[in-house]
């Protein structure tokens, strides 16, 4: 049984959960809301590691450009997300890359 199936049938339950289970649990719960948000919208969006490779920087080059107002991130149960339109924007500002 997983724990949100324990939590669901048992809602007034008082239990024991090691750190990495919560973890695990508040990532699901985070990439849950994600998808329900983005399915909501229906925009593209790319993760922070996408950038990265498509504009072949390193994380701090995507921190400076965001810092500098090149590029807007948005935060979505916890995840840093580009939309297309940012990723379109910058890339004709940078020239066209890839």
């Amino acid at each position: 049984m997983n724990l949100k199936n324990l939590i669901t049938e048992n809602p007034g339950i008082n239990i024991t959960i090691q750190a990495g289970e919560l973890f695990e649990f508040g990532q699901q719960i985070a990439d849950q809301t994600a998808k329900t948000i983005l399915a909501r919208d229906e925009v593209k969006v790319y993760t922070r590691d996408e950038v990265i490779k498509k504009f072949n920087i390193c994380a701090a080059s995507l921190w400076r450009w965001e810092k500098m107002g090149l590029i807007k991130s948005q935060k979505i149960g916890g995840r840093v997300y580009y939309s297309e339109s940012e990723v379109k924007n910058l890339m004709g500002q940078k020239g066209g890359l890839k």
